[in-house]
């Protein structure tokens, strides 16, 4: 069905309703004045001016407003004095058309414009006799009639509106859902190379060792030799689970087991070769803190370890992890190779994203015999230690 309330559509419609007016006043100035011909050419012409000047108005709204308000004066005149001299249904309701006009056409209602138009409608009516109560209410009941139907007509404009504007913000609010799912994507890949690169890099690093040592003193001591080359067994087995776990639920982080004995167990990795050797000085109240911190510290130590052995050739570590006042302070350190220039490597970039993530910092720092430090505080997150560590006995 046609939508009655679009301009185009009331245009139509009050082209049609125009139309039946001249009509109506044209035929009563021929009934009025049959004999009269001066009076009917004269009546014609006005009637003809006001058409006129009704068409050309319609020109006027967009460029000049005061030449709008002129014309629409001369029309209220006009017909007003049509109204006196050509009382018809064709007079009432061309003069009910220009009140439409005022209120419906203007977002604010020109009151002095609607003042002249109710002056020259009853100036008109009372001169035919009509009486000031009879004119009152049919031009209250009149305006009340067209204020309503303005009102609807700026509400549907205001629906109309507002269903642009979302139709705009869900068109956005789609394009955001498509870039936030890219970047999660993206980010989730980068999550997953970084948990790849850090679990499975661990166990390659330990099992090549164990290898090397067995293939070293195979001849020597054969019994040792089955010993290491059981232990690389073991630790192909564990890098075949810890793939699996990595890949199915990589998002579950550890956190059943205490931190000191998942690094005791990274330090059993190489405890077969008899080459590396592990120191860990830790708090016992490192044990109480939050999860993701006691995360980020146990990969931190896990990847030192494999770069300090993979690029230092480093056989001892220090690793001191220790609760101070307001953060959770972090220090490794290997007798590895000196390093003049630090690349920043996966591991290490992974090393560092974590900390920063949890609002720490780390540096990491070689020269001269000192080997290789990886330096790291993670601000404790807001967490009573001992209501945490409580809890965590029961």
């Amino acid at each position: 069905m046609k939508d009655l309330y679009t301009m185009d559509s009331r245009k139509v419609v009050q082209r049609i309703i125009k139309g039946f007016s001249l009509f109506s006043i044209f035929s009563t100035i021929i009934q009025s004045y049959p004999a009269d011909s001066q009076s009917i050419l004269y009546l014609s012409l006005i009637t003809v001016a006001l058409l006129v000047n009704d068409f050309t108005r319609g020109k006027f709204q967009n460029q000049s407003k005061a030449l709008w308000y002129v014309s629409f004066i001369v029309s209220n005149i006009l017909a007003g004095f049509l109204l006196f001299k050509v009382y018809c249904i064709g007079t009432q309701i061309y003069i009910i058309i220009l009140l439409v006009e005022i209120i419906v056409s203007t977002q604010k209602i020109p009151m002095y414009v609607l003042c002249l138009h109710f002056t020259i409608f009853t100036a008109s009516l009372i001169a035919d006799h009509t009486t000031v109560k009879d004119i009152l209410s049919s031009y209250l009941v009149i305006i009340a009639i067209v204020y309503l139907f303005r009102n609807v007509l700026i509400e549907k404009t205001r629906a109309q509106e507002l269903n642009q504007e979302l139709q705009i913000a869900n068109t956005t609010l789609q394009e955001y859902s498509g870039k936030i799912q890219e970047l999660t994507i993206s980010k989730e890949r980068t999550r997953i190379a970084q948990e790849l690169h850090d679990s499975l890099g661990h166990y390659l690093i330990a099992l090549n060792m164990n290898l090397e040592y067995a293939n070293t003193v195979v001849e020597v001591d054969p019994g040792k030799a089955k010993l290491t080359i059981n232990k690389s067994q073991e630790l192909s087995k564990e890098c075949i689970v810890k793939l699996r776990k990595t890949v199915v639920l990589l998002g579950e982080e550890r956190s059943s087991k205490e931190l000191q004995q998942s690094l005791h167990e990274i330090f059993d990795n190489f405890l077969e070769t008899n080459k590396i050797h592990f120191e860990l000085n830790m708090d016992e109240e490192i044990e109480y803190v939050d999860s993701d911190i006691k995360n980020c510290i146990y990969k931190t130590v896990q990847e030192s370890i494999t770069n300090g052995i993979k690029h230092g050739e480093a056989t001892q570590f220090s690793i001191k992890i220790h609760k101070l006042s307001d953060q959770i302070s972090l220090l490794i350190h290997n007798n590895g190779a000196d390093c003049t220039e630090i690349i920043k490597s996966k591991g290490i970039q992974g090393i560092e994203n974590r900390i920063v993530a949890l609002g720490g910092k780390v540096d990491f720092y070689s020269g001269g015999s000192t080997g290789f430090s990886v330096e790291a505080s993670i601000p404790k997150i807001t967490l009573d230690f001992e209501f945490n560590k409580e809890a965590h006995s029961w």
